[in-house]
């Protein structure tokens, strides 16, 4: 009797990697009418579905079955991911790399940090026979195993550490690099903030900063993110924001606010990680004081003096605050320290204003919106008007720097204007008020010939007879420039004024067209060569010497700001991390 000699039935399979799982012939005789062909093998020889075992079948053929499971008999392991919903497990310890930063301005080497966020394998085992367990996949095989929130921080991609569904209305975690954001500075382009002595500009990355240490790096700060008020109007009277009227990378085409750092926090939707006294910090103006004490010094740290007030307050008024110790600055800032108008040097300014027929010209016209425009535009709606307004926004500044009207002022005022002729409107003034002072010049009107030597001669005639060691000298000279003079008087003027022991410090303002302005740029540069090699003041700090300099006036011009630099406050440039 022969075998039939067939290859069995199950090499017309495949396994998984290819190869057949039977290469035997089958052992029916061959005078025996068959319909499958067998081999002298009992049991299945397909390998588990859950390992690498044999099936446990007793069947050969069994893999020829429809819907065949192939088993070991054996209990298994779980492969399946964990299905429960959240974060299985968050590692305590933050991945860190090594990055490179290329902004703008730098670049630099820094450590960014992430987090590493698991979902885990299913711990649970399946029974011998079964293909699956019952129920859904969990990592733990403990009922009240904790999955953790999947809300995750927008600026640095981290999740929450709380559990899932937490009571807590804030989410919380560590914080790590802010690799999803960017920097956005209130500016032009190229505007730098130094954070940590590392400078950053305009959608420059943010990873080399910290969710959870930025804020502690800038100090007293704004944020920046996107307007959600339907137009910038709407933004108004909300002392938590501040509508941005540029526009400002990143995404330079959507409106932006300032806002304030607890409201970013809340809207970020995360736990404030600062510390409350931090946070009472950050909710306070960052508006300086600009007195040169506050600033850095021979080798030691800026100490910045800030306002008081909160941080998108209502400008007080410098004339009727009731403020005690400190003062309030011209632009409306309450500060604790002392006023750095009164602790500057006074000065003997003497203005020289032209009122010859080309002032008369209505290129240029009064400041509008001041206490003091109706009555300016009712007498020269013109480039003289322009001029009277500039000196009455320079007086009242200087007032209001020093403590509002009613305050002792140390400045002495003399005003000489020219045409052909010269005029004193008044001369060494200490006691009269700034409108008092306008009236005082209000009644003379525009017309004739220009003649800039009788004015300079008549400047210096008025800084030798009224000279005091305890004032400085200034003179601006307000002209449209149309008009000759020999370096050599101006040279005289400014030799007077170091002879008698103070470099005078000369401004000369273009109310013309800048073509015009050649005259009034000489006389500028002779007096800043003089003002620059004469001996210097040993009794005046340096921050409280005005460089001579050359201004092309506009409608706008305050002199109080131009000039001296007092009164205001100051503050460094805006700008935070959006995502």
């Amino acid at each position: 009797m022969h075998a039939c000699g067939q290859l069995c039935d199950l090499s017309k399979l495949r396994l998984n990697d290819g190869s057949t799982p039977c290469r035997g012939t089958c052992g029916i005789a061959s005078d025996v009418n068959h319909d499958q062909h067998l081999c002298d093998a009992r049991l299945c020889s397909f390998p588990c579905q859950l390992c690498k075992r044999l099936c446990a079948n007793t069947d050969h053929l069994h893999g020829l079955e429809d819907g065949a499971i192939h088993l070991c008999g054996e209990e298994h392991s779980c492969s399946a991911q964990c299905t429960a919903s959240g974060i299985c497990e968050i590692e305590t310890a933050p991945q860190s790399i090594e990055a490179t930063f290329t902004g703008r301005h730098e670049t630099f080497q820094y450590t960014k940090y992430s987090q590493v966020a698991k979902r885990l394998r299913c711990a649970k085992s399946i029974p011998p026979g079964l293909v699956a367990h019952e129920g859904w996949h969990s990592h733990s095989l403990d009922q009240g195993v904790v999955h953790f929130c999947r809300t995750r921080c927008d600026h640095c991609g981290y999740y929450c550490t709380l559990p899932l569904g937490h009571l807590q209305q804030e989410h919380e975690t560590r914080h790590g690099s802010m690799s999803s954001s960017r920097w956005a500075i209130d500016g032009p382009d190229d505007t730098g903030l130094e954070v940590e002595g590392r400078r950053f500009s305009s959608n420059d990355e943010g990873a080399p900063m910290m969710c959870n240490l930025v804020c502690q790096a800038v100090g007293r700060h704004i944020h920046i993110d996107y307007c959600r008020a339907p137009d910038a109007a709407a933004c108004g009277g909300n002392n938590e924001v501040q509508h941005i009227s540029k526009r400002v990378l990143p995404s330079p085409e959507r409106a932006k606010d300032y806002i304030t750092h607890n409201l970013f926090w809340r809207r970020a939707g995360f736990k404030d990680p600062y510390s409350r006294e931090e946070q009472a910090n950050f909710a306070k103006c960052d508006s300086m004081c600009s007195g040169p004490e506050h600033t850095a010094a021979a080798g030691n740290a800026a100490q910045p003096s800030y306002c008081s007030l909160p941080l998108f307050h209502q400008p007080m008024d410098p004339n009727n605050a009731q403020v005690g110790l400190g003062y309030v600055s011209n632009d409306g800032h309450l500060f604790s320290c002392r006023n750095p108008v009164i602790m500057q040097q006074a000065f003997h300014v003497i203005f020289v204003a032209d009122k010859s027929g080309s002032m008369t010209l209505s290129d240029r016209h009064p400041l509008p919106n001041t206490p003091a425009s109706n009555r300016i535009v009712q007498c020269s709606n013109n480039r003289f008007g322009a001029v009277l307004s500039s000196l009455y926004s320079f007086w009242s500044a200087r007032a209001a720097a020093i403590g509002g009207q009613q305050a002792a002022r140390r400045d002495s005022y003399s005003v000489i204007l020219f045409d052909s002729s010269v005029t004193n409107a008044f001369v060494n003034d200490f006691v009269s008020s700034p409108d008092q002072l306008l009236d005082a010049v209000l009644r003379y009107g525009a017309g004739g010939g220009t003649n800039f030597t009788a004015a300079i001669l008549q400047a210096q005639s008025v800084m030798e007879q009224h000279w005091s060691t305890e004032r400085s000298p200034i003179i601006i000279f307000l002209s449209d420039g149309e008009c000759h003079i020999a370096d050599q008087t101006v040279q005289d003027l400014c030799r007077s004024a170091v002879r008698l022991g103070k470099a005078l410090s000369f401004h000369a303002v273009s109310f013309g067209p800048d073509r015009a302005s050649t005259t009034l740029r000489r006389m500028t540069q002779i007096a800043l060569d003089i003002q620059n090699n004469a001996p210097r003041d040993p009794l005046a700090p340096a921050a409280a010497i005005v460089a001579s300099s050359y201004t092309q006036a506009l409608d706008t011009v305050q002199l109080a700001e131009t000039f001296l630099g007092i009164a205001e406050s100051l503050r460094k440039p805006r700008g935070s991390l959006i995502h």
